[in-house]
């Protein structure tokens, strides 16, 4: 009974380990893509 405690454990660090990847990838890395339009950026310009 000794071995499931551990596998449910390497399994929740795993599952964390993957939650920071995901919420640190986009801090460290600037390619998101920007809008090329102001239509898709939101901006409405009215003259």
């Amino acid at each position: 009974m000794k071995r499931k405690p551990d596998f449910l454990l390497i399994l929740m660090a795993v599952f964390g380990m993957g939650v920071l990847v995901t919420l640190f990838l986009p801090i460290a890395n600037d390619t998101v893509a920007a809008p090329a339009s102001e239509l898709q950026a939101g901006v409405i310009i009215r003259d």
